[in-house]
């Protein structure tokens, strides 16, 4: 990883749980149970297929009862019946969980573990051990969201014409004094420089860069646009800016970044490797569909509530208390930037 994502991993990730995930937090499994109904001896407000959500689930340490909550629950029912579980999914949240969770030990702080359980406990997990069943359920809704914005691109890429999309390419090259160059590091950059007009991008950034993730995928950085910034991606700020003032296939000249925290600087290349829209969503790099997928999604106000009533319209619904639909639906259409019903 870049410099300035391994000394600010802290604020990348809770900005990844906050930012990058934001629409996936899902209320807890335990509390799952979304008409003058009981069950087990308890008020049933709704009943989606063959799962009730009780009033008990709702108001237990949940005062006042609100519209996010109930959409929250309501979400968490559509997205469980909704999506069938693959073994790449459990690997996945399991994966997100141990990333997580490593970074947390790895510090030895209760600071970290608790900041994480106070956003996981705002979206209706009451335990920082629920969290692999957060993970699960962001990857589920995803993958929900996912198979929608698939179907219906051709129509949602319009809301993508000005956002400056693009798929990013960096090669790094480490240096003492990026002013008073040593003679070994002047050498790798002629070659890089070289190696970038006789060859490739990729084929340079593989042989040369001192980036090694990046190196590793053909110097691939991932995707940005006209909405990116430090915080979201790790990416220094001027990086981006150059990024998105490059044409597809074009290069940066060489750009001197210093990390704030260490203060070590390194020269760095930026390269566009494509702008178009339907080449960014056919990408095979599961981080450039996740990202151009939420950069989708924050596009289209309301896109995610559109694509849970697709969802939902295969479901058995109804409602037997027509106050917490009529809440549910308002919430829903404000959701969607639409007006409240009575």
């Amino acid at each position: 990883m870049s410099d300035l994502i391994k000394d600010n991993w802290f604020v990348i990730l809770i900005a990844v749980i906050i930012i990058a995930f934001v629409g996936y937090f899902i209320f807890d499994s335990n509390k799952d149970n979304v008409s003058a109904k009981t069950s087990e001896g308890k008020d049933v407000l709704a009943t989606l297929a063959d799962t009730d959500i009780t009033a008990d689930a709702l108001y237990d340490d949940y005062t006042p009862f609100d519209g996010d909550l109930l959409y929250n629950m309501y979400r968490n029912a559509v997205v469980k019946q909704s999506v069938k579980t693959t073994k790449e999914m459990e690997e996945e949240a399991k994966k997100l969980e141990n990333t997580i969770r490593s970074r947390v030990s790895s510090q030895n702080s209760d600071v970290y573990r608790d900041a994480i359980e106070a956003e996981l406990a705002s979206y209706g997990f009451d335990s920082y051990d629920k969290l692999y069943d957060y993970c699960l359920m962001t990857v589920e809704q995803k993958a929900l969201n996912k198979d929608y914005v698939d179907a219906h691109f051709d129509t949602l890429k319009d809301s993508m014409k000005d956002a400056k999309s693009r798929i990013v390419s960096l090669i790094q090259l480490e240096v003492a004094d990026p002013s008073n160059l040593t003679e070994a590091e002047t050498k790798k950059r002629d070659n890089i420089d070289n190696a970038i007009e006789t060859g490739t991008f990729a084929d340079a950034a593989t042989a040369f860069s001192d980036e090694a993730e990046t190196a590793a995928k053909e110097g691939l950085f991932g995707y940005l646009d006209s909405s990116s910034n430090a915080s979201s991606t790790g990416l220094d700020a001027n990086l981006i800016a150059k990024a998105l003032e490059l044409n597809e296939g074009e290069t940066s000249d060489w750009i001197e970044v210093q990390n704030q925290s260490t203060g070590i600087t390194s020269l760095y290349k930026v390269h566009v490797d494509t702008t178009d829209l339907d080449t960014i969503h056919q990408s095979k790099d599961s981080a450039v569909q996740d990202s151009f997928l939420y950069a989708v999604l924050n596009a289209t106000p309301g896109l995610e509530v559109t694509v849970l009533e697709n969802a939902a319209k295969d479901l058995d619904i109804h409602f037997e208390d027509k106050a917490v639909q009529t809440k549910l639906d308002n919430y829903m259409n404000q959701l969607k930037g639409g007006t409240t019903n009575e």
